[in-house]
């Protein structure tokens, strides 16, 4: 297939180069995959993040409008007694897993709390005179206004968010300042009925805006960090208040194994059997190819190969000038050889025959058949007449030793006749025909 080192130098060019292209072509899209893959799992987080939030607002919402009946009531009824308060925080706690407790305090001290049990501790409780959550008060208090502190250390233990509703009651057109009414959730609870926390157990997940004072306000929840980086970000409201929420995903996308992978993962196997396959085909092209080039008796080339040969010799010439001269070499009497021995000693004789001129020419030199008992040969870098009748010469005397078939021993002689490219022709035809004639006139003599 390749007859010149340029050529062989161009065919591995040309499969490295491939092969480059198709390494960067498979990471390219690679590449491209992974992007995709973060893309879609980034739409999903973000649907399941606002999902998140939407539950989170619900249902802190919802346990905060249940205590506006009370509210209500308790404004309305100043005189009410701790056993009908106790009728209606019932439902309200009991509904409620997340509730810790429902606390009524007249004049801002605590006289009532449901459930007692596990709550004893803030029973006399005074707001006035705990400074972390006096100004919460006194702010509700003078504001008129519903709010939600913390998340705060509660007196009974943990942490947790406290709703102040203050309450008023009118005796004809005066306003008078009743008390507080107070609920109390278990933060850590709510986060986790409504999801935060399992999402926050994979992605960074901060919420800020503690007193409900929104995206100005201190974190409580995670890292203040995840603002900063943060890939979504949502609002909470509630009354009189709103939280910031926030969620990085950082290097926390990244999917499967298989999604992430699947492109090397079917690229790669693709490429190395695609080029198993060529060189397979390639193989089995050389293999074919020499079998068509050699001659199957001797083993040496064959009519076809030498005259390729003989042709891309003549194309280099004409732009690098290379002596060589070609050798028509014809076994005599070959006939006698087959009607006396046989005909497998025939091709014993040209076997050996063909073996022996192979071992005393040169590497750069071509041995071929190109006919039953016609050889051919092409010796290369010759330019005068003297160096090939040597070499003639001597292929001659390894042709007449005698060859060994069985138990006897046979003696062949050759005729040899020679021509020198351009010297004598400058063409492969002529110059054959040249050496021919020179081959059937030595012939004559023997």
């Amino acid at each position: 297939m390749f007859s010149t080192r340029t050529r062989r130098a161009s065919f591995i060019v040309a499969v490295l180069a491939s092969l480059l292209f198709a390494l960067v072509a498979i990471e390219y899209l690679h590449g491209l995959n992974k992007e995709r893959v973060k893309s879609q799992q980034l739409s999903e987080l973000q649907t399941e993040f606002t999902a998140v939030r939407a539950d989170l607002e619900s249902e802190l919402n919802a346990a905060l409008y249940s205590t506006w009946g009370i509210a209500s009531y308790l404004a309305t009824h100043p005189e009410s007694d701790p056993q009908q308060w106790r009728a209606m925080a019932q439902p309200i706690v009991d509904g409620n897993t997340f509730v810790r407790n429902l606390a009524i305090a007249p004049d801002n001290i605590i006289s009532f709390v449901y459930p007692t049990v596990g709550n004893e501790a803030v029973l006399g409780y005074d707001y006035e005179r705990n400074p972390e959550q006096r100004d919460v008060v006194k702010r509700a208090q003078t504001t008129k206004k519903t709010l939600l502190a913390g998340p705060v250390a509660l007196v009974q233990g943990g942490e947790g968010l406290i709703y102040r509703i203050p309450i008023y009651n009118h005796e004809g057109d005066a306003e008078r300042y009743w008390g507080l009414l107070a609920l109390v959730i278990d933060s850590n609870r709510l986060f986790e009925a409504t999801g935060v926390l399992n999402l926050a157990a994979f992605y960074d997940l901060a919420i800020r805006g503690r007193d409900g004072t929104g995206a100005d306000g201190d974190v409580f929840f995670g890292n203040e960090t995840t603002f900063a980086s943060a890939d979504f970000l949502e609002k909470i409201r509630f009354p009189n208040g709103t939280w910031s929420v926030a969620l990085s995903t950082d290097s926390h996308i990244e999917g499967n194994f298989w999604e992430q992978q699947r492109i090397r993962l079917i690229g790669y196997p693709f490429v190395v059997a695609l080029y198993i396959m060529l060189f397979t085909l390639f193989a089995w092209y050389r293999s074919s190819y020499s079998e068509a080039m050699a001659d199957p008796l001797t083993n040496v080339a064959n009519r076809r190969m030498i005259m390729e040969r003989l042709q891309t010799l003549v194309q280099i010439n004409e732009r690098h000038p290379t002596p060589f001269a070609v050798v028509v070499v014809d076994i005599d009497r070959f006939k006698n050889v087959n009607d006396q021995f046989g005909h497998q000693a025939g091709d014993t004789v040209l076997k050996t025959t063909a073996q022996r001129m192979f071992t005393n020419t040169r590497a750069t030199d071509t041995v071929a058949r190109i006919g039953g008992d016609e050889f051919l040969i092409v010796l290369m870098g010759v330019s005068d007449e003297k160096t090939v009748t040597e070499q003639c010469a001597k292929i001659a005397d390894v042709i007449i030793e005698p060859i060994r078939y069985k138990s006897n021993e046979i003696t062949i002689t050759a005729s040899l006749g020679y021509a020198l490219f351009g010297k004598d022709t400058k063409t492969v035809e002529a110059l054959i025909q040249r050496a021919d004639h020179k081959m059937y006139k030595n012939k004559r003599r023997t």
